[in-house]
């Protein structure tokens, strides 16, 4: 299936019967391995199929399953190296998730894909940022899933309201190195929903070894007040999303679904030449689809800097979702604000354009609670993961790239105050020679003028770079 067509139209329904094929299908185009290097320093290198910050994969995939065609019903946790799966516990335990998600449907689902989070494999390197990055790479796992469901025909949907304790203790977790952070059912609903399991013995699925690891309280205690704990937890927070597909992708053609992501790979350096504005029309549409959730869809809104799309003014826009119309905020080149925007980066700079996706969390957590958080942050991941499929399959380049947060608030404002930037992604031409290159932006040397002592007083101060 192409592309565009697999990220315009979700899986909501379908007839196939769900088998071994199709689970080893959906499983290595979200998360299997797609490639290896061999580094001088570290010797062999896999790469999987989703994008995750900084290569270190911290999303893992469980399985829970009734009898399939090739596959007996249990627990199981997916290998990428060897794509295989390993059997944790024998019998059919989809009751038990429904009753911990208070979701019934769960029992007639053939089976149940469980992400969770290793946090230590984000937090080494970004420290208490890295919890975030957590639920980034979960997005662009679930975007990559979603579209292979879509591509087969297996009806998908996202749960991501559940009570935490009980999914850990289904999969053996010890919640304080890998939590659960979202539940996929996949498959047409059986006409007899499986019974909960009345005992479960507790089961070990060993050291991670991360004992020596440094803690970061802030992280943890994001994920227990996110927590929900009972049944009637669960059914507050559940809003229901009405699925929404986009049709205006028009006559362009895309490569077929697994050959992007197959290919895909992030861009290291971008060339600075234009994209066409039907290109950028069309990854625009695959960041505008509502995936099948059960916390209401559309938490977070785009916005833009372009700097090099023919048929469009170079500036700063918004988008709607809604409308898949295209705001002028403020006209003019922005290449400096770009690169300086993401966190002083060449490959912001030199992106055709950047897409920000923000999200009015007071309006968020108002309405879904501290778990709200989480599910803007894997909202933004899933439309950044279907930037990425759409950007590849029209020959493309993208990457996601790390911020300063409340500059970019402040750049955006005052259509933007109040928002909070979830994640970006920058869109272009790859340049020949894909590696980073040095940067620095103007913005970058004037802070550091002022923080030298300047005055600022031959080049006037920005007002949104005070907010870093």
């Amino acid at each position: 299936m192409p592309t565009l067509e697999a990220l315009a139209r979700p899986a909501t329904t379908g007839t196939a019967p769900l088998d071994l094929l199709s689970i080893s299908q959906l499983l290595h185009y979200s998360a299997g391995l797609i490639r290896k290097s061999v580094s001088p320093s570290a010797g062999e290198v896999h790469y999987r199929a989703a994008a995750s910050a900084g290569a270190l994969y911290p999303i893992e995939l469980y399985l829970v399953c009734g009898e399939l065609d090739g596959l007996a019903a249990g627990v199981y946790h997916y290998s990428p190296a060897g794509h295989a799966l390993t059997k944790l516990r024998t019998g059919d335990l989809r009751g038990n998730l429904a009753a911990s998600a208070d979701d019934e449907t769960l029992a007639s689902s053939p089976a149940i894909i469980i992400s969770t989070a290793v946090f230590w494999r984000s937090a080494w390197k970004y420290r208490t940022r890295g919890y975030r990055y957590c639920f980034w790479d979960n997005g662009t796992m679930l975007a990559n899933l979603l579209a292979t469901a879509s591509a087969v025909g297996q009806p998908a949907r996202v749960i991501a309201g559940f009570i935490d304790f009980q999914v850990d203790l289904i999969l053996g977790l010890d919640s304080r190195e890998e939590a659960s952070i979202c539940l996929i059912a996949v498959g047409a609903p059986e006409e007899q929903p499986a019974a909960a399991s009345e005992s479960m013995e507790v089961i070990d699925c060993g050291d991670l070894g991360f004992n020596d690891a440094i803690p970061y309280p802030e992280s943890r205690r994001l994920h227990i007040e996110a927590a929900l704990t009972s049944a009637q937890e669960v059914g507050r927070w559940r809003v229901e999303t009405q699925v929404r597909e986009t049709n205006v992708f028009g006559e362009i053609a895309s490569a077929p679904l697994g050959e992007s992501i197959s290919c895909r790979g992030s861009t290291r350096r971008f060339a600075r030449e234009p994209i066409s504005y039907d290109q950028l029309s069309a990854l625009l549409a695959a960041s505008s689809v509502t995936m099948p959730t059960d916390f209401g869809g559309r938490l977070t809104e785009p916005y833009l800097i372009v700097n090099a799309v023919d048929g469009l003014v170079s500036g700063a826009y918004h988008y709607s979702r809604i409308k898949s119309e295209l705001q002028l905020l403020r006209e003019g080149e922005m290449r400096n604000e770009a690169g300086h925007l993401c966190f002083e980066q060449a490959l912001g700079a030199d992106a055709s354009v950047v897409i920000f996706f923000l999200s009015d969390l007071n309006s968020v957590l108002e309405r879904l609670g501290n778990r709200g958080y989480r599910a803007a942050q894997l909202e933004a991941g899933v439309l950044g993961g279907n930037l990425y499929m759409g950007a590849h399959s029209l020959g493309l380049g993208a990457t996601g790239m790390t911020f300063f947060d409340d500059a970019v608030t402040a750049f955006f404002s005052p259509h933007a105050a109040g928002k909070s930037l979830m994640f970006l992604v920058g869109l272009g031409r790859t340049s020949s020679q894909n590696q980073v290159r040095p940067f620095r932006s103007k913005y970058g040397v004037l802070k550091d003028s002022l923080a030298r002592g300047a005055t600022g007083e031959r080049r006037p101060v920005p007002e949104w770079l005070y907010s870093n």
